[in-house]
């Protein structure tokens, strides 16, 4: 497929997803300045954050890359989030004092850095999303508040001007590294392939217990990805929305951001990675700010909070045991001889293990071979993959906790693995 036929593609499937899935705030950008053009942009959710992660940006190198920086300030309909709401205005009237205010329309504003007092350099823009007027229902959460800013990237895409055809996902408490636009540039190598990244990341606190147990739940996030590489799946990726950036072709052909209050990284790369690869940057370090939270249901901050009180009282922090990733290995070897079995799986279920033969019954796995009795082995083996996604591999990995492989403390899990972790 030629460049050409690419970009047509690109712009026919964009065109598309916006027409039938967009977000309403795409439909402000009618009068969007046409003279505003940038080479990069990045999509920023924002909730209970001071102006201070856009302070950091001014003063990066990467506000010197021509860079649209789309906030959007995601305020919950819940009582917990109105709490909160004073907060999210004066993030806005702080974001308009670092730049001028080029346009306005509707809840979206225009913010131009360029020679901003903080970085005579800076030649960028950032975009404020006002979503705490018109609160964001808390069950579409974080997950909408994302889906808002990159719809209105692959919008400002289409109309020239963002000129990149990368969308960079990242969070407030994200400090992004000099090359991370750069390392996204058209002609590398690591991405002829990609739909997705994710990059290299660390935690970190001054605060020694809570510096501690972001440690540990990265150690955790390390082990499962590494598990994953071991078991040779070809779902082993980190799904963290602070260091995710993706292809906005292949965003439109997943149909956007789930709209979810957490997991919503998750869900879009489990889409993503049926679409091609996700390729892991090792060069560009983010180092993301350790800090408890329960503004999410499950993810980073609940989980730094519930090692953090195992820890006070003295108990394990518990996970996955390797005997599950080398179960998982088996199982996904196995598959190569799946499709000689389709009419009589049972004798396929004779070589696995009970336990990998309950746990994959219990996930649904005859059903899927009862659908596929027309199948050719290329199709077959193809849609078993697509079957067999991220979601699946996780369930499969639960059950086979649920049935005897239950978790065990994360330190001796590390000690014991036939994988280390990077």
């Amino acid at each position: 497929m030629t460049n050409d036929s690419i970009a047509l593609n690109r712009h026919k499937t964009s065109i598309k997803y916006l027409a039938h899935y967009a977000e309403p705030e795409v439909l402000s950008l009618a009068t969007f300045p046409e003279q505003s053009r940038y080479r990069h942009v990045i999509v920023i959710p924002a909730f209970q954050e001071s102006a201070l992660f856009i302070e950091r940006f001014i003063d990066s190198k990467l506000a010197e890359q021509q860079c649209l920086v789309i906030v959007v300030i995601n305020q919950p309909d819940n009582d917990f989030g109105f709490e909160h709401q004073q907060d999210q205005i004066e993030l806005a009237q702080e974001v308009v004092k670092q730049g001028q205010q080029v346009w306005q329309q509707d809840n979206l504003r225009l913010i131009e850095l360029n020679h901003a007092s903080r970085n005579k350099n800076a030649n960028s823009a950032i975009l404020i999303v006002n979503r705490y007027t018109q609160p964001i229902p808390a069950e579409q959460g974080v997950g909408l508040a994302r889906k808002i800013g990159a719809d209105l990237a692959v919008k400002l895409f289409i109309t020239g001007n963002v000129l990149s055809s990368w969308v960079h996902s990242t969070d407030a408490d994200a400090y992004l590294p000099d090359n991370y636009l750069t390392a996204h540039a058209g002609d590398s190598t690591n991405l002829k392939k990609a739909v997705a990244t994710c990059c290299n990341f660390y935690h970190h606190s001054n605060q020694q217990a809570i510096h501690q147990a972001n440690l540990r739940y990265e150690n955790a996030l390390r082990y499962y990805v590494a598990g994953l590489k071991y078991a040779q799946s070809p779902y082993a990726y980190f799904t963290i929305g602070s260091i995710l950036s993706f292809d906005m072709l292949a965003y439109c052909q997943a149909r956007g951001f789930p709209k979810r209050n957490a997991g919503e990284d998750f869900y879009l790369l489990n889409k993503l990675a049926k679409l091609g690869e996700v390729a892991y940057l090792a060069d560009v370090t983010i180092k993301l700010d350790a800090r408890p939270s329960q503004r999410v249901p499950f993810g980073t901050g609940p989980a730094v909070q519930n090692i953090m009180q195992l820890t006070e009282q003295g108990q394990d922090y518990l996970y996955y045991r390797p005997a599950i990733f080398m179960a998982l290995k088996a199982c996904l070897q196995a598959f190569n001889g799946l499709w000689k079995y389709r009419q009589q799986p049972e004798l396929w279920f004779e070589k696995l293990t009970k336990n990998t033969q309950q746990a994959l019954t219990s996930i649904g796995l005859l059903t899927f071979i009862a659908k596929q009795n027309m199948a050719t082995q290329a199709q077959f083996d193809k849609q078993l993959i697509v079957w067999f996604d991220s979601f699946k591999t996780l369930k499969f990995i639960h059950a086979l906790r649920d049935l005897g492989l239950g978790n065990i403390p994360l330190e001796q899990a590390l000690a014991d693995a036939p994988f280390a972790i990077s």
